[in-house]
């Protein structure tokens, strides 16, 4: 019989489990903003939030709501040098092409998933591109856009890596 203590700390650490995804996923934000001392880096940096939703609503959705997707919106709008809510915006429409999508994803090679992440975070870029013309009231350069494009796309295998060390070893296996 366990003790009401073993229970206790049991659904803590469940619940700590629970939120992992979006634990992890808020510690590489806050590292991708970290200055280095690249003129070129200080600039451009790979669009880490799109890569984390992309990520656990491929792999895990049920630990990586709408919730999880709007305070890794709020915090990336609060740390970047955006008009807050963009990426609010951006990340949403992310989340609605993923929940749409994921079916095709799911289960399927790495390539597969990558080559699914350039094309919908093409769209989303694309979307966040034209927000902010909007906003300014001029269309904005692509070039920005597409090199940012370029350096998330290139950076996705790495960022997974580290999301899937977590959900691999970290995230324990619901029983069926």
């Amino acid at each position: 019989m366990k003790k009401m203590s073993d229970e206790l700390s049991e659904n803590i650490v469940n619940y700590l489990q629970r939120l992992l995804p979006l634990f992890s996923s808020l510690l590489l934000l806050f590292f991708s903003y970290v200055p280095l001392d690249f003129l070129l880096f200080n600039n451009i940096r790979p669009a880490v939030a799109m890569v984390c939703v992309y990520f656990w609503m491929i792999h895990r959705p049920d630990l990586f709501n709408l919730v999880s997707v709007y305070l890794l919106g709020v915090v990336d709008d609060v740390i970047s040098n955006v008009p807050f809510g963009t990426n609010i915006l951006t990340l949403l429409v992310l989340y609605v092409l993923i929940s749409n999508l994921s079916r095709f994803l799911n289960g399927k090679p790495f390539i597969i998933t990558w080559y699914g992440f350039a094309i919908i975070s093409l769209v989303v870029f694309l979307t966040k591109w034209l927000v902010l013309s909007v906003y300014y009231g001029q269309f904005l350069p692509l070039s920005i856009v597409s090199f940012s494009f370029m350096v998330t796309a290139a950076a996705y295998p790495f960022i997974s890596l580290i999301l899937a060390f977590v959900q691999n070893n970290l995230i324990a296996v619901e029983e069926l």
